[in-house]
């Protein structure tokens, strides 16, 4: 029997004000924190009733305490594997977890924003169910194992920003002070499933494995997207990682690893328009009944659609690739490493913004849609030592 404890103290800062006016020399700095401490203790076995039928069974205690705000609860969690011949298995899995924090991501273009913020009298614990069926094949003569599974996860209590929100009040930050984070949050529910292959190799000169999985995220909140279900920005429809590691001799090792995922889901201006605001309306004295209405303070408009999360970025891929030199001491053993990361320099999205183009001689200004990245092609050095 396997058991254990755990206890993780976290410090949030979900709004900050920092606000600085050089003119009549003022400055703000205002912080809030929120100090929470997440507590669990497991206790698990596995038992083996007959010699093709292997059952774990666990159950871990989870506890979250802040100010106020206390929630205890149970995950038990449930798996067995049976034997129907030497080389091949059927696994099955159900496991209920509990999350008491939260990650809030936006969807719309510009720099992704990412934000975790804890569980509070407001925002309830994220909780899911999970069940999972799955097959094991070995392939002996070769050194190979297949592993085919199928997933389907339920998830209550998720969080998303409500429309139009934002932790970053630009406008007037010193409202920060009268505004709490959870205003600014709407509860709902999402679903998750799919299938995962994984064939594996472990012994040899040349070991490795190449994965892909399969799978359709779904939210659903009673506040966005008039009540629809529709897709988060992690929902990741293909997923593939093919890694392959061979030991030309016991001092020198090359690895490769190629990695593709479908792109983020994201919310895009399908359209722009200039709006006016009437102002004021003048009668012209020598000419009775002609009225004319100023328009003042032209903005630009961005239209949505009525899908969210109706874009799909371009999908992430890269290959890497690194030699590592080992060398065993009497007491330890050293490495070094030489890598490059993203060796084709693929030029992967990682935030788009609308743009203004002026006019040419052939084409007339138009607004265009710009894709932005980060880390392209990098070489990298590394000393790693084990005793």
């Amino acid at each position: 029997m396997k058991v254990g404890l755990q206890n993780t103290y976290h410090r949030f800062t979900p709004s900050a004000v920092v606000l600085q006016n050089a003119g009549i020399n003022q400055s703000v700095n205002s912080v809030s924190t929120i100090d929470v401490l997440e507590s669990g203790v497991y206790a698990e076995d596995t038992w083996r009733p007959s010699s093709r039928l292997r059952m774990n069974g666990g159950l871990r205690l989870s506890y979250f305490h802040q100010t106020g705000v206390n929630y205890l609860k149970p995950e038990p969690r449930i798996s067995a594997a049976f034997t129907i011949k030497p080389d091949l298995s059927i696994k099955a899995s159900y496991a209920l977890m509990n999350q008491y924090v939260h990650l809030l991501s936006n969807t719309g273009i510009g720099l992704p924003t990412d934000l975790w913020v804890p569980s509070t009298d407001q925002v309830k614990p994220q909780q899911s169910q999970q069940v999972a069926l799955g097959l094991a094949k070995d392939f002996t003569n070769k050194g190979l194992t297949l592993t085919v599974e199928g997933y389907y996860k339920t998830m209550t209590n998720i969080i998303n920003y409500k429309e139009g929100a934002s932790f970053l009040l630009v406008n007037d930050p010193t409202s920060a002070n009268n505004v709490r984070w959870e205003d600014n949050v709407t509860a709902g529910r999402g679903w998750s499933y799919g299938a995962e292959a994984l064939l594996q190799k472990k012994v040899g000169r040349f070991s490795g494995w190449a994965g892909y999985t399969l799978s359709w995220t779904q939210w659903q909140f009673a506040e966005l997207n008039g009540g629809q279900p529709y897709y988060p920005r992690y929902d990741r429809r293909h997923d593939i990682s093919l890694v392959g590691i061979y030991e030309l001799s016991k001092k020198i090792t090359l690895s490769a690893v190629w990695v593709y995922g479908t792109g983020n889901a994201l919310t895009v201006p399908v359209g722009r328009y200039d709006t006016y605001r009437a102002g004021n309306t003048l009668v012209y004295g020598g000419s009775p009944g002609i009225v004319q209405t100023f328009f003042n303070n032209p903005r630009t408009a961005d239209d949505y659609g009525t899908q969210k999360n109706s874009f799909r970025a371009e999908p992430y891929h890269r290959f890497d690739l690194g030699i590592q030199f080992h060398k065993h001491k009497k007491h330890h053993e050293r490495t070094w490493e030489i890598s490059v990361y993203n060796l084709y320099d693929r030029r992967n999205p990682f935030f788009y913004r609308l743009e203004s183009v002026a006019a040419t001689a052939t084409e007339p200004a138009r607004t265009a849609l710009f894709r932005y990245s980060v880390f392209p092609f990098v070489p990298a050095f590394s000393y790693n030592f084990k005793f």
